[in-house]
C-alpha cells in the first residue's frame, strides 16, 4: 500500500509543477515601465546661444532634469541642470562663454528625476551648429556635399568637381583614402566679410577647433580669378582632410612643409605666381631651409607664410616626379610611426632633406645669381687676378726675343 500512496503523490506534484510552468509560460507577462518618447527643441541665435526646450507634459511629475552636451570631435561634455519653468524645462547654452563647433554636430541627452522611482538617461540627440543667417541650398555627389546661398547651381557643380579632383588626386598620388561612410561637406560664402564673421563666433581657445574636421569653408566670386582660387581652396582643404582620415593620429607627427606639400600637389591646376615668388626669392636669398619648415612657429607674416607654402608644394611636387607614390607613401608611414623629420626622410628616401632640396633647387633653377654662375664666376676672378703677370711676362719676352718674339726673316 505505501508504494502506491508514494506514487500518487509524486504524481500530483508533477502536476502542480506543470500547471505552474504553463502558467509562467502562458499568461501575459506584466511589460516593464518605459518612459515616454522626449521631443526637444532646439532654437540657434547664431553667435549669441543655443536654447533648448524639453516639454514635460508627458513625463509626469519631474523634482530635476541634467542636460549634457558634446561637440563633435570633441572629449569635453558640458553639463548643467536644466530650468524647469512649469510643463518644460530650459538650457541656454552661451556660445561666447563656451564655443561649438561651426556646422559642427553637437550630441545632447539628459538625465531625468522623477518625483518618484530612480533617474534614467535619454537616448542620445544631435543637431547641427549651422549659420542660419542664410537659407542655404544644396547639391550632393556622394561622399560630398555643396552648400551655397548666394550664385547658382553653375558654382556649386565647379565646387562640387574640384572636391572630388581632389579625392581622386590624393588617391593616385599617395593613396589617400576618406574614412569609411565619410562625407565631405563645402560651404560657399559669398564674401570674406561673412565667413570672417562665421568664423569670429566660433573661435575659443588655442587647442578648440572651430571647425568639424570633415567642413570645409570657402568664398566663392564669379570672376574668372575667383572661380580659380575656389578650386584650389576647395582641393587644398579636402586634401587635409583626406590625409587625416588616412594617418590617423600620426598626422600630427607629419613635417608641415609635407602636409602642406601634398595638399597643394592635390589642387587641380598650378600657380605661376607661386614660381615667380620662389624665383625672386632665391635671386635674393629669401628663400626658407625646408628644415625650419619642418615644425615652423605659427606664421605672423602672410608673405613668409606663402613664401613657404610655396616651396613646400613645389618641393613635394619634385619628391612626387622622381619617386612616385611609393615614396611619398614610405614618408609618411615613417612619419606617422613617429620618425623625426631628417631621419624619416633618409629611411624612406635614401638621403637627406637637405640633399634633396640642394637637388630641387638645381632642377628648378632656384639659386641665387652668385651661386648659378660661381663657376665662370670664380674662373674670371682668377684671370683677373693674373692679368699683370700674364702681360708683364709677354712684354719680357718680347724685349728678350723670346719665344714669344716675332721670328726674324733670314
Amino acid at each position: 500500500m505505501r508504494p502506491a500512496f508514494r506514487f500518487r503523490w509524486q504524481g500530483v506534484w508533477l502536476a502542480l509543477i506543470g500547471v505552474a510552468l504553463w502558467g509562467a509560460h502562458g499568461l501575459p507577462r506584466v511589460a516593464a515601465a518605459t518612459p515616454p518618447p522626449l521631443t526637444p527643441q532646439v532654437h540657434i541665435a547664431f553667435g549669441d546661444a543655443v536654447t533648448i526646450i524639453l516639454p514635460l507634459e508627458q513625463l509626469g511629475p519631474v523634482q530635476r532634469v541634467e542636460i549634457y552636451l558634446r561637440p563633435e570631435g570633441q572629449v569635453e561634455t558640458y553639463t548643467q541642470d536644466m530650468v524647469i519653468d512649469g510643463p518644460r524645462a530650459r538650457y541656454v547654452h552661451p556660445l561666447t562663454e563656451k564655443p561649438l563647433p561651426l556646422f559642427g554636430q553637437v550630441f545632447y541627452w539628459f538625465k531625468i528625476y522623477p518625483a518618484q522611482g530612480p533617474a534614467y538617461e535619454s537616448p542620445a540627440f544631435v543637431f547641427i551648429y549651422e549659420d542660419n543667417r542664410f537659407m542655404w541650398q544644396s547639391r550632393a555627389v556622394e561622399p560630398v556635399t555643396v552648400y551655397w546661398y548666394e550664385g547658382n547651381l553653375e558654382l556649386a557643380e565647379i565646387a562640387l568637381r574640384a572636391a572630388h579632383m581632389a579625392l581622386q588626386n590624393a588617391f593616385i598620388q599617395w593613396q589617400g583614402r576618406l574614412a569609411q561612410e565619410q562625407t565631405v561637406r563645402v560651404y560657399m560664402y559669398a564674401n570674406a566679410r561673412d565667413l570672417h564673421t562665421a568664423l569670429s563666433s566660433s573661435a575659443g581657445p588655442p587647442d578648440h577647433d572651430p571647425v568639424p574636421q570633415h567642413t570645409v569653408l570657402t568664398v566663392a566670386t564669379w570672376s574668372p580669378e575667383g572661380r580659380v582660387a575656389l578650386q584650389r581652396d576647395i582641393a587644398h582643404q579636402v586634401a587635409h582632410i583626406v590625409l587625416r582620415d588616412t594617418v590617423g593620429e600620426g598626422y600630427a607627427n607629419l613635417p608641415w612643409w609635407l602636409k602642406e606639400g601634398l595638399a597643394t600637389l592635390a589642387e587641380p591646376q598650378t600657380q605661376t605666381d607661386d614660381y615667380t615668388a620662389l624665383r625672386d626669392a632665391a635671386l635674393s636669398q629669401q628663400l626658407i631651409p625646408l628644415a625650419q619648415l619642418c615644425r615652423p612657429e605659427p606664421w605672423d607674416d602672410p608673405e613668409a607664410e606663402a613664401l613657404a607654402r610655396a616651396e613646400a608644394g613645389a618641393f613635394v611636387a619634385h619628391l612626387y616626379a622622381r619617386y612616385g607614390p611609393a615614396g611619398l607613401q614610405r614618408l609618411l608611414e615613417g612619419y606617422a610611426n613617429g620618425m623625426g623629420c631628417d631621419e624619416g626622410f633618409r629611411a624612406a628616401l635614401g638621403t637627406s632633406l637637405t640633399a634633396l632640396e640642394d637637388d630641387w633647387r638645381s632642377a628648378q633653377g632656384l639659386f641665387p645669381q652668385h651661386e648659378k654662375a660661381g663657376g665662370w664666376a670664380a674662373l674670371a676672378v682668377t684671370l683677373a687676378m693674373l692679368a699683370p703677370f700674364l702681360a708683364l711676362g709677354w712684354w719680357w719676352q718680347r724685349q728678350a726675343g723670346g719665344l714669344w718674339a716675332p721670328s726674324r726673316p733670314r
